[in-house]
């Protein structure tokens, strides 16, 4: 029979501005104090908890994949702890996925213990999440990067150079909540934002909430770059995102999206669909051929 395997996992995560810059930290350790891996991964924007949450799912999918069979997680987080031992209700529509996932992991284990610590007892773990969320601000201020132009108000677009940025909007918002609005309301949710081309892309996905809370943002992003909202004949289906089999999403503009666009003399739209933790982050440009 084989001895099982037995580890230490300290956690912490954290975001400068909950939510903000989030990032988080993990060291596994052998039960003599050895140290065995340490992981740090920055998340964009989070809150405490959710980064809380990545650090505990990235270390307990760590200890599974190696093969470990006896762990203890010790964290800083006494919400986390007291939610994971079953002392406390997950209410947050933000976490609920995340504490799902973490479940079936721990689930893989033949024993789990959570230890709640003292942030004294944890710097390893703080030090970690602290590094991943340095690199995501180093990351945030590009250095030596030649900025597009940005057409101000009342511009002569003819006037600007090709590849001038009219407008720029950006969106992030909650996939839990995203996901709460699909089990509630279900077609009529569906329907109402979504075109069918983007319903059955997403329901095609393993997390169809995901894919669905990106194209939500990219389509409020676009009203902003529109500088319209959802008003002005710009409706929800105006704005589409289509994804091929390969290559990026991109923006297809229908009725009075089209016409506000080009009534800003934009020829071109480029949309950027990314997802972190429990959240989905788009951003639309404008932009002149």
């Amino acid at each position: 029979m084989m001895a099982s395997r037995s580890a230490v996992a300290y956690i912490d995560g954290g975001a400068r501005g909950n939510p903000g810059p989030a990032g988080y930290g993990v060291r596994i350790e052998s039960p003599d104090g050895a140290l065995v891996k340490e992981l740090h991964t920055a998340i964009g924007v989070a809150t405490n908890n959710v980064a809380e949450y990545r650090s505990l799912l990235a270390a307990l999918s760590f200890l599974v994949e190696h093969g470990y069979s006896d762990v203890t997680v010790r964290s800083d987080s006494q919400l986390l702890t007291k939610q994971m031992v079953g002392d406390y209700r997950v209410r947050s529509p933000g976490l609920k996925p995340l504490f799902r996932e973490a479940r079936v992991l721990v689930s893989r284990f033949d024993r789990v213990r959570f230890e709640h610590v003292p942030r004294t007892e944890n710097t390893h773990a703080d030090r970690l999440a602290n590094t991943a969320m340095d690199d995501l601000e180093r990351r945030s201020v590009p250095k030596n990067v030649s900025e597009p132009t940005i057409a101000p108000p009342e511009t002569d677009h003819a006037a600007l150079p090709s590849g001038a940025v009219l407008a720029v909007g950006v969106d992030f918002e909650s996939i839990s909540r995203v996901d709460d609005l699909l089990q509630r309301y279900g077609e009529r949710f569906l329907h109402r934002v979504f075109t069918d081309g983007e319903v059955t892309y997403s329901q095609c996905r393993k997390f169809p909430a995901q894919h669905l809370t990106g194209r939500f943002c990219a389509k409020e992003a676009t009203m902003k770059a529109l500088g319209t909202g959802r008003s002005l004949g710009v409706l929800w289906k105006n704005v589409e995102v289509v994804r091929e089999t390969t290559g990026p999403p991109k923006l297809v503009l229908h009725g009075g999206a089209a016409d506000r666009c080009s009534q800003l003399g934009a020829d071109r739209t480029l949309v950027t669909i990314t997802h972190s933790g429990d959240f989905a982050f788009a951003q639309v440009l404008l932009l002149k051929a």
